[in-house]
């Protein structure tokens, strides 16, 4: 067995070496999944028991329920629309974060839409507790960015944005944005 290690390694060296002679970049992180990302903080993830995030663009929507997986501090499953993580210690595909929470008592959720474009985007969250009575509502205008996990020369991934439930209740971008959440009606 270590005499197989010893061969990839040895073998994963050198081709790093000519990568690096010929200035070749080598592209990993391929196709980074599109989606929204959204940190709650705990006062208010920990009343909710049903969550959706709507999003809109170009007269269609796609909607996405978040709420049984926001709670679980269980691992990520292949394929799965909704990846979350209890905190920013759990462990995590960089792909399915593309920023960890800021606070490590936050609960992070990427929902994976898989048409998600890189232009501005209507996003509503709604948070429901257990009797089914709002605990948020709210939309929010962004723009999705395309993420390059690699750099220029690698091809991008999909398209996100990160938004951030305060503890005000105010849906907002996670990063200090110009955009200013609109009430839903």
């Amino acid at each position: 067995m270590l005499g197989l290690l010893g061969a990839t390694t040895a073998l994963c060296s050198v081709i790093f070496a000519f990568a690096r002679l010929d200035n070749r970049h080598i592209c990993t992180l391929e196709a980074t999944p599109a989606g929204i990302s959204v940190d709650i903080v705990p006062a208010i993830a920990n009343t909710v028991s049903e969550a959706t995030l709507t999003a809109c663009w170009d007269g269609a929507c796609q909607e996405q329920p978040f709420g049984q997986r926001m709670n679980q501090q269980s691992g990520l499953s292949a394929g799965d629309p909704v990846m979350s993580t209890e905190s920013a210690a759990a462990t995590e595909s960089p792909a399915a974060s593309p920023t960890q929470a800021s606070d490590p008592d936050e609960r992070h959720v990427f929902v994976v839409l898989s048409s998600l474009p890189a232009k501005p985007v209507d996003v509503t969250v709604v948070l429901r507790n257990q009797n089914g009575a709002p605990v948020l509502r709210e939309r929010i205008r962004v723009t999705p960015q395309v993420v390059r996990p690699n750099g220029r020369n690698c091809t991008p991934g999909g398209p996100q944005a990160h938004l951030q439930v305060t503890g005000e209740g105010r849906l907002t971008l996670h990063a200090q944005g110009a955009n200013t959440p609109t009430p839903s009606r």
